[in-house]
């Protein structure tokens, strides 16, 4: 996953809040029209982002925030890849936190989305691995933590579907013995999903696994 890609994959917040100026909108919007995996996380956080801007205060007395808000708020946000480690732009924080707060707002209760462990994953030797999906309506999100991955590499990430089809998941840079937290998307259901696996520059296969599908 390139910096470039990061960085405006941070500001889709803001971008769905009509907060950027005419110049990084233009960037974001042109992003989105080659980049399926921000199109579909932008597809899942813009119905909080409508939700918040149909939010109107009666004069001037709002509802005072729940003691735990900035620890809801927290959870909410989206855990930093440290193979592009990078701080967030105030605006694109602010942006995610508001997007969290009207999803907070607008449902009730707090849903935290269900992980489903993958039980056996086969690995390179030195590489170690877990991983963890997420059923989405829009595709698969596949959360991965993985170390011993050469620093600097680009590895990619696909999915096979029961089809026989290869669906892009994303890519993303080794950081050696560091442990590296990923967030990777992809298209295809998880019913429609068969195995993923992780290669590296060389087109060889450094982490794999059969996808379970529960119920």
């Amino acid at each position: 996953m390139s910096r470039a890609h990061v960085e405006l994959r941070d500001e889709l917040g803001a971008y769905a809040l009509a907060q950027l100026d005419g110049g990084r909108h233009a960037d974001v919007q042109a992003h989105l029209a080659t980049c399926p995996a921000c199109r579909a996380h932008l597809a899942e956080i813009a119905p909080a982002a409508d939700a918040l801007r149909g939010v109107d205060r009666a004069g001037d007395a709002f509802l005072p925030a729940p003691a735990e808000l900035d620890d809801r708020i927290s959870r909410a946000l989206p855990r930093p890849s440290r193979g592009v480690g990078r701080w967030l732009p105030v605006g694109a924080a602010i942006a995610a936190a508001a997007v969290a707060v009207a999803v907070t707002a607008v449902v009730t209760g707090e849903q935290t989305p269900t992980v489903i462990a993958v039980p056996r994953v086969t690995v390179a030797d030195g590489v170690t691995a877990t991983v963890g999906l997420v059923d989405h309506t829009w595709g698969l999100e596949i959360k991965l933590e993985a170390a011993g991955l050469s620093a600097d590499e680009r590895f990619e990430v696909w999915v096979l579907g029961k089809d026989g089809r290869s669906y892009d998941a994303g890519a993303f840079l080794g950081v050696g013995a560091t442990t590296i937290v990923c967030d990777m998307s992809s298209s295809v259901l998880l019913d429609d999903a068969a195995s993923f696996r992780v290669v590296d520059a060389g087109g060889e296969e450094v982490i794999a696994a059969s996808l379970p599908h529960p119920g």
